[in-house]
């Protein structure tokens, strides 16, 4: 074959190859600046980002202490629940410094103050001021409002009018926790202090770094709106908004501007350089045409032959059109692999517009319906649909019993389920996996369909899956919809019944009617003073603790909580039974913290159904409690300190009690007793035996009618006056006032 051409070409593109080879050369500088641009870029994105992360969790530690106060500190508790006639000063100094421990505790705060809402009185760390004499007297009255909102925009405090004032953002937190009956306390945070937080994270000399809060004020230069006059806004500043307090950092590079001005000035450059290529692609295709006009007729045949077919074209060719041959077959083939990804792309994009309707990302008018679906194939008439939502059951067995393509398998088997009873009954039907366990399914009737006959063919359907698959698949059904509007709704709806299948056992059809009939009857913070009981009887080796946590389960069962609720009340357990074991010997926290607690996480991650996790709780706090007597069994000290427990409950209203008093009796020194009884069960003999003395003293004034002095001499109190204050300390009020509530109640 002649190839004089091939000649005459490569002495054309001489000249071309030294003016590309220049071009790419530039080129490689031109993306080595842009490479250390993006390093830049990023660097300033990760300090963005840890600072932010640094000041969130130090704030969020604040906010998680001042919640823990509020619910365990029991002299913050007496001082908003006491009558206001009641001046207590000891008191008042008593939170004055559990204020100041606070505040030592958290050297970013600023001040604490609390606001008692039954006499309006205000009290510090150092004084007490009426709220209308407060300084503060005008943040109190807006946060009344919304008592536990998070922490406030930058704003200007001082205690006194004297005071300098100081630039502190706020938490306010109701009192009690839970509502804001007794009043709210506020936390103020130094802005400085901020700053100081994530000083070391940057050099100051190269990077700026801005705190803005939802007003755009920056905390670190104490300027209102200073958003609006940060250097280097560009491509050289970085941003991080906080999801905990909406507040956003701004990162921008000293000398970005003129940064932007060389890469702009590079960018000239290479807009010169594009130019010269695209003069030299220019040339190439001049010479290209005129050198190589045998191959354009060759391609003309080509095309000629692709209209005809390509088994006819693979006869024409012979020697080095051969390849070109082989080229165009895999250049259609590849065609049809795109046809195929663009289906694939089409049926993504078909989906990502269900997911947006569902997540209420976007919102269709009835109007807008029929435009919009002719592009995504679905019916142009919207009518009458059902959103339903089908969730395997017991997801974490379901993954360890079957490979991932075993699981793709059966998921692809609920799919070919669903749309074949949809086409059957002529329903045209919409699926999607929104997570790993569940399938929102759309489907839509005929217009006048009743709701009843939806339901009825949707549970049709799932009896069809119970008999056709191995694994239970439960279904959250949400109310028939007329219009495209309320598919968010619908689709809520059906998350939301599924929450009950808990109790239920899975593998069912939950509605909207089954979830209102549930939420009127759960109240989660009733089954808190169980969990407490349990707490106590487990941590001291009393057996009556698994007929309580029986019990408790029961009460789950019979007030059809959700799996929320029942979650949040069994954390509630594992964070009340953590602190006490705290307390206990080393020996014990080691088990705890390594195989108990991890169990017992590991339960409320991965375990659905409320008898299950009945049995998971059960079985691993029994293996516990085997594991802690089988301890005591093998050490002298823990057989004798359960006998000496068994003599306490037994004698614990002796006057004569004491550590003195046993140490005579089993033969040990007093100190040497107290230190093993509190490593065995995490609380001191003396608390113990005060707690006794304390249950017993409730019985006792609630079921009869013995006078407080005579009560006092049975559980070993020399005074009536001691046994009063230390029952008002345990309880919260005095004895007289707890026999008058119980009586009352009764």
């Amino acid at each position: 074959m002649n190839r004089t051409w091939l000649t005459r070409m490569l002495l054309s593109y001489v000249p071309v190859f030294l003016i590309v080879s220049a071009f790419l050369f530039f080129i490689f500088f031109r993306m080595l600046s842009t490479n250390n641009s993006i390093a830049a870029q990023k660097s300033n994105d990760f300090v963005a980002k840890q600072a932010m992360m640094v000041i969130d969790s130090s704030l969020a530690a604040i906010d998680q202490k001042v919640t823990l106060e509020m619910l365990r500190n029991r002299t913050i508790l007496r001082y908003f629940t006491q009558p206001s006639i009641e001046n207590d000063l000891s008191l008042q100094v008593e939170v004055m410094n559990e204020l100041s421990a606070i505040k030592i505790a958290n050297p970013l705060i600023h001040s604490v103050y609390m606001v008692r809402s039954q006499d309006q009185l205000v009290l510090n760390m150092s004084t007490t001021y009426h709220v209308d004499q407060f300084t503060d007297q005008a943040f109190i009255q807006e946060r009344l409002q919304e008592p536990n909102s998070k922490w406030s925009d930058l704003r200007m405090y001082k205690e006194l009018s004297s005071d300098n004032e100081s630039a502190v953002v706020s938490l306010t937190r109701s009192v009690s926790i839970f509502s804001d009956k007794y009043g709210l306390i506020v936390v103020n945070v130094n802005a400085s202090s901020l700053q100081a937080l994530v000083r070391d994270m940057y050099s100051p000399d190269v990077t700026r770094l801005h705190l803005l809060d939802k007003l755009n004020n920056d905390m670190f230069s104490l300027q209102s709106g200073a958003s609006k006059e940060i250097e280097g806004t560009g491509a050289a500043s970085s941003k991080s908004i906080s999801e905990y307090t909406g507040w956003s950092i701004v990162s921008s590079l000293k000398g970005a501007r003129s940064i932007q001005f060389f890469t702009t000035l590079f960018d000239a450059w290479f807009v010169l350089g594009v130019v010269v290529c695209i003069i030299s692609l220019g040339w190439i295709i001049y010479v290209t045409r005129r050198n190589y006009r045998p191959i354009h007729r060759l391609v003309t045949q080509l095309e000629t032959y692709t209209s005809r077919g390509v088994s006819e074209g693979k006869q024409a060719y012979e020697g080095e059109f051969q390849f070109i041959n082989a080229t165009l077959e895999s250049m259609m083939d590849e065609n049809s692999r795109f046809q195929q990804q663009l289906q694939d792309n089409l049926k993504i994009k078909r989906n990502f517009f269900m997911y947006e309707l569902l997540e209420g990302i976007r919102t269709l008018p009835l109007d807008n319906w029929a435009a919009e679906a002719e592009t995504q194939g679905a019916p142009a008439e919207f009518k009458k649909t059902c959103i339903f939502v089908m969730e395997i059951d017991r997801l974490a067995e379901w993954i360890r019993t079957y490979t991932p393509q075993e699981q793709d398998a059966w998921k692809q088997t609920l799919e070919k389920l669903v749309l074949f009873g949809a086409e059957s009954e002529q329903y045209w039907v919409w699926q999607l996996w929104t997570t790993p366990s569940q399938m929102v399914v759309m489907l839509m009737g005929e217009s006048g369909q009743s709701d009843e006959d939806l339901r009825a063919m949707i549970l049709q359907w799932h009896n069809r899956v119970k008999a056709e698959l191995p694994f239970g698949v439960s279904i959250g059904l949400g109310e028939p919809i007329e219009y495209p509007e309320n598919i968010r709704d619908a689709y809520l709806e059906a998350l939301e019944a599924l929450q009950y299948k808990s109790i239920s056992g899975g593998n069912v059809l939950l509605t909207p009617s089954t979830v209102q009939r549930h939420s009127e009857s759960g109240q989660v913070y009733a089954h808190f003073q169980r969990v407490d009981k349990i707490v106590d009887l487990l941590q001291l080796s009393d057996s009556k603790w698994r007929a309580e946590l029986r019990s408790l389960m029961q009460q789950f069962e019979m007030a059809q909580s959700s799996r929320k609720d029942i979650e949040s009340v069994m954390n509630y357990f594992v964070f009340t039974l953590n602190k006490s074991i705290e307390g206990m010997g080393e020996e014990y926290q080691k088990l705890w913290r390594t195989e108990v607690m991890p169990a017992l996480q590991r339960t409320l991650k991965e375990v659905e159904m409320l008898g299950d996790i009945a049995h998971e709780f059960l079985s691993t706090l029994e293996l516990f409690e085997t594991r802690i007597a089988k301890s005591r069994e093998s050490r002298n000290q823990g057989q004798l300190i359960m006998e000496v427990k068994a003599y306490i409950e037994s004698d614990f209203a002796n006057p004569a009690l004491s550590l003195d008093y046993l140490s005579d009796k089993f033969g040990m020194s007093g100190k040497y007793l107290s230190r093993v009884f509190k490593e065995e069960f995490g609380l001191k003999f003396v608390d113990f035996l005060i707690d006794l003395r304390m249950k017993e003293a409730q019985t006792l004034l609630a079921e009869t009618t013995i006078p407080i002095q005579e009560i006092a001499e049975k559980l070993g109190y020399s005074s009536p006056i001691s046994f009063a204050r230390t029952f008002k300390k345990i309880v919260g009020m005095p004895p007289i006032d707890y026999r008058k509530e119980k009586n009352s109640s009764n």
